[in-house]
């Protein structure tokens, strides 16, 4: 018989065990049936013919085993043998199994919730066509290692036009801008694509068309969700027509819901084959590209750098320490947050290794109360393997089990996860978050290796059973000796340590919090609506076109806030483009008039923010003007321009000279000389952890192409948001093409520091649950201890001890396993706190604080579980304690 043949069979009988066992006992029966119509012949009564065939059959059951052995697997067949039994005795002891199922489940459920988002958001493909072959072009400096994901006009050219690693090359620029349809102007997420951009993705529209290039920046293309919401559908939506800026667009295309990129893109509109801004210091422009056959990301980025070195040689000022990488799309997209998302899982499995632990305790107390059947079991001739087995059998079923529970729990999990990332943490790929067969095969996975790791240890010191001295023990309660002490003991520090060292990260995790709530901003944040306004106009930035229409814009929004200041219960009005911890943030390079020469290589001159502001901003924001003026009225485009800076550019810039009548000059979007007329106090502009930096400030009304776009800041004396409906009606009033959307100045300093709230959080639930596991365990292993000691503390009893003496005897071991787990627990958490280094913001590592209020609270918990079985065993009955067996 060929070894596949008998492989095969094997399996067969493995699988389908009933009826190779009905076939076996057909064939013995026509065995013993001969022997028997033999016997027969020879002269035998028909009783002793039965007998004698089954005795030259050599046993039947012996026979039927050999047969077994021959025809199947021996070990799978040992092993269910074992699973059955494990089953059969789990449900015997209902209470046990219920705590380990449950406590495992917490720990597993955990770990899966967090590997289903990592899942999703970091190793999972993208959905597109040839997905790996997606890159995105950054800029690289050279002198500082700094990438930065913008690139300039003229070198996005050069990329497209220049090179061959690439199938196609797009670049893209957008956001959330205020689009005008039949029935209203809202805010929708929209991109400013080149033709080639869904040529990148390899996706196609579901109807209609994608660009080409006679579109000349008049069509668009839609989201199948932005279709269904306000046209009915795709086939409705094609040829309608949407107004960004103020320019019609015709929609030629809807695309599938496969198309999400950039995340919250709505519609993509038709820009032009070259960029608008075309010089080499403004980075603009945002770039992917699909690789071409055969070509991968390590070449195509080598002919990036060399072509970056041409460039280098001619255009030193502005390429000089620039060059260019490929990255795969979906490497950037999640660069953020992968340390964060790999952090949170080192976490939460140290929860499962603390759930574990316990575990392994509750089976070795248990184990230790089975003394007595294993060792029967022994004598009886079973091996210490196979008792190894039967053990880690239950360990299998207990955490096979648990893992059942662990995956409802995980999907509960991962929507409060996926709740709170779309809501607070900018989380990518959240919608390719889901259970799939990825997160089944670590759930799974888990599992098992959670079975070897809760069980195989007390396996192994069960095995190792004196079977003499056990069964010569009196009464029913039996021990396995010191070593199950001693491995019950470690248990326990274990957990204490782990718990410690999750609630010492926790802890500075929450003091970093806490500091962050608590630093000045330079801004008051109470009492403050804020109204993001888009109106159209058709004025461009880059070629000066349309300056009427800017400034008619820009007037309508004078207009805007002294109507508002009309509103009962608005107490200042301003403006702003680039609010703190908002949108349409800019920055670049500046000179002042007798220190620098503005052009040439912008990387020498010095660097600020760039602001725009109204009247009444600095006074409604609570910004402290601390020298000269506020912009005023007559700040206008046909009027000399002004400035107002920041303390910090005055001190970089300026030192110990009065700013007050110097002029500055920067590239934001005129080469005019601006006097400053005022310092204003400093802020922190991107969020309370961001370090106040230098900021230039620049009138609305005297840079129009770009103050169409604003973040109207409304000081009330009432509620903010009970004012969004009056503020809403009187823009309406005045122009219904504006764009709003309302927020909260509180609320967006709060959502600027989402993410470390979010981690701080998290760590805390894992951290709660680690000590709740840990005080759990300490109150289990006392209260077995306690209790396996019973006679002992009976004839102390009767010999004259006090409870007290009881309580101080228990409370010796207990205190000496915590003191050995808290100072191993503090040494681990020294060890990892630097991997939160980067997440901490105003404390050290060594935060005392952090570390006291752990252990202050910690410690009472882990003493309260210990003490509880202590008091119960002061009040020991000694008649009846000395009855115990």
């Amino acid at each position: 018989m060929s070894d596949l043949r008998r492989f095969l069979l094997r399996l067969h009988d493995f699988v389908r065990p009933a009826r190779s066992e009905r076939d076996l006992a057909r064939e013995l029966a026509s065995h013993l049936a001969l022997l028997e119509d033999e016997f027969i012949r020879r002269g035998l009564t028909p009783e002793a013919a039965r007998r004698a065939a089954e005795r030259s059959f050599a046993g039947v059951e012996q026979t039927k085993e050999l047969y077994r052995d021959a025809r199947s697997f021996v070990w799978l067949e040992d092993a269910r043998r074992d699973l059955r039994h494990a089953v059969r005795t789990l449900r015997r002891a209902p209470g046990f199994t219920a705590a380990v199922v449950l406590t495992l489940a917490l720990g597993i459920g955990a770990n899966t919730a967090m590997f289903s988002v990592i899942s999703g958001v970091v190793l999972k493909p993208l959905g597109y066509p040839g997905a790996d072959r997606i890159v995105v072009v950054l800029n690289r400096w050279t002198d500082t290692g700094r990438t930065q994901a913008n690139l300039a006009g003229g070198d996005e050219m050069d990329v497209a036009a220049r090179h061959d690693a690439f199938e196609a090359v797009a670049y893209y620029q957008g956001g959330e801008v205020g689009v005008q349809l039949a029935d209203g102007a809202e805010f929708v997420g929209t991109q400013f694509v080149q033709p080639d951009f869904f040529r990148v993705f390899g996706v196609a529209p579901m109807s209609g068309r994608t660009f080409n290039p006679d579109d000349a920046q008049r069509s668009a293309i839609v989201s199948l969700g932005f279709a269904q919401s306000h046209f009915g559908g795709a086939a409705d939506a094609l040829g309608r027509s949407v107004s960004i800026g103020g320019r019609p667009y015709e929609i030629v295309g809807v695309m599938p819901a496969l198309m999400r990129f950039p995340a919250q893109t709505d519609v993509w509109a038709a820009a032009p084959l070259e960029p608008a801004n075309r010089n080499r210091s403004g980075h603009n422009y945002r770039v992917v590209a699909r690789l071409a056959p055969g070509v991968s990301v390590e070449a195509a980025s080598a002919q990036l750098s060399s072509m970056a070195g041409q460039l280098a040689r001619a255009f030193p000022d502005s390429n000089g320490h620039k060059t260019f990488v490929a990255t795969p799309l979906r490497d950037d997209l999640v660069s953020r947050v992968r340390s964060t998302l790999f952090v949170m899982m080192a976490a939460v499995a140290l929860v499962l290794l603390i759930a574990c632990a316990n575990v392994a305790n509750l089976i070795l107390a248990r184990a230790s109360a089975r003394s007595r059947e294993l060792a029967v079991r022994a004598a009886l001739g079973a091996g210490r393997r196979h008792i190894v087995g039967q053990l880690l059998a239950e360990s299998l079923v207990l955490a096979l089990a648990a893992g059942a529970v662990g995956l409802l729990l995980a999907r509960v999990g991962t929507s409060a996860l996926l709740g709170v990332g779309a809501r607070y943490v900018p989380l990518p790929r959240l919608e390719d978050v889901h259970t799939d067969w990825r997160v089944l095969l670590f759930t799974a996975a888990v599992s098992v290796i959670t079975a070897v790791g809760f069980g195989l240890m007390p396996a192994l010191q069960a095995a190792r059973v004196e079977v003499g001295e056990t069964l010569s023990q009196s009464g029913a309660r039996g021990s396995l000796g010191a070593g199950s002490s001693r491995l019950r003991d470690g248990l326990v520090v274990a957990q204490i340590a782990l718990s410690l060292v999750l609630a010492i990260n926790a802890g500075l995790l929450f003091r970093s919090f806490v500091a962050l709530t608590d630093t000045p901003l330079g801004f008051r944040t109470e009492g403050v609506l804020v109204a993001y306004a888009q109106a159209p106009a058709r004025g461009s930035i880059f070629d000066q076109s349309g300056l009427a229409d800017t400034i008619r814009v820009g007037q309508l929004f004078d207009d805007v806030f002294a109507r508002l200041r009309q509103i009962p219960g608005v107490v200042s009005t301003g403006g702003a483009m680039g609010l703190p911890t908002g949108q349409y943030d800019s920055d670049g390079s500046y000179a002042v008039e007798g220190k620098q020469t503005f052009g040439g290589d912008f990387r020498r001159l010095p660097h600020a923010g760039f602001r725009l502001a109204s009247p009444r901003y600095f006074r409604t924001l609570g910004i402290p003007l601390l020298r000269g003026r506020e912009f005023e009225d007559g700040d206008l485009y046909d009027r000399p321009f002004v400035a107002i800076v920041s303390e910090s550019l005055a001190r970089q810039s300026l030192g110990a000279d009065d700013p007050i009548g110097h002029r500055i000059m920067c590239g934001f979007d005129s080469d005019k000389w601006m006097t400053i007329v005022g310092v204003v106090g400093d802020v922190r502009q991107a969020s309370p952890a961001s370090t106040p930096g230098p900021e230039l400030y620049m009138p609305l009304r005297q840079h129009p192409y770009a103050a169409n776009r604003l973040q109207m800041v409304i000081r009330t004396s009432v509620e903010p948001e009970s004012l969004i409906g009056a503020v809403r009606q009187s823009v309406r009033a005045m122009s219904p093409a504006v764009a709003l959307k309302f927020t909260t100045l509180e609320t967006s300093v709060n959502d600027s520091i989402a993410a470390p709230r979010f981690r701080m959080a998290l760590v805390s639930t894992f951290a709660t649950l680690a000590m709740m596991l840990a005080v759990a365990g300490m109150y289990a292993v006392m209260s077995y201890v306690t209790t396996q000691r019973t006679s002992e503390f009976g004839l102390r009893v009767a010999l004259g001890a006090r409870g007290a003496d009881l309580v101080r005897l228990v409370l010796r071991g207990a205190t000496r396993l915590l003191a050995v787990g808290v100072a191993l627990g503090l040494a681990m958490a020294l060890a990892t706190s630097r991997i939160v280094t980067s997440m901490l913001f105003g404390i050290g590592l060594l935060d005392a604080q952090a570390y006291a209020g752990v252990l202050l609270v910690a410690l009472p918990l882990v003493i309260a579980a210990a003490t509880i079985p202590a008091i119960r065993a002061a009040r020991v009955d000694p008649m009846i304690a000395l009855r115990e067996p």
